[in-house]
């Protein structure tokens, strides 16, 4: 197995990992701030998971030039990928990388699904929201119109 690809494609799933394990703590936090109805501190936790998205985005520009330099133009969900890279590192080495990957996509299919949760309880704490606001409103309108109706007197 040509040690110096493999540890170059061993590094690029390492640091994907990495990042789905910081989204992960990140999806945790935006969660509670969901539940606690923090909305400055959701903004945060926004910014903070857009910040992991864009070095995600770079990640995938290397696993790009890795294609390219396995001589396909496919990226990594493609068998001929596999195939290529198996070719490359052997088929142990491939089995390892093969491993991280599966993990990799587990973790983002359970983020998928929490984040799916989050956004529907962030719909239901605005509509309640929203509720709270109307009914803000309409007490507003009632106590002017009492005001009025004792200015009266």
């Amino acid at each position: 197995m040509p040690t110096d690809f493999f540890d170059t494609v061993n590094a690029l799933v390492q640091e994907e990992l990495s990042l789905y394990k910081s989204l992960d703590a990140l999806v945790d936090n935006e969660e509670a701030r969901v539940r606690d109805s923090d909305m400055e501190g959701l903004l945060e936790v926004l910014r903070q998971k857009q910040s992991i998205i864009s070095r995600q985005e770079s990640l995938l520009e290397k696993w790009n030039n890795l294609s390219s330099d396995l001589g396909i133009s496919d990226g990594r969900e493609g068998p001929v990928f596999w195939n290529a890279l198996a070719a490359r590192v052997g088929e142990k080495g491939c089995s390892q990388v093969v491993t991280h990957i599966n993990e990799i996509r587990e973790l983002g299919q359970k983020l998928l699904d929490r984040e799916g949760e989050i956004r529907a309880a962030l719909e239901g704490n605005l509509a309640e929201m929203r509720e709270t606001l109307l009914k803000m409103g309409r007490n507003r309108i009632a106590m002017r119109g009492y005001s009025q109706g004792m200015a009266t007197f």
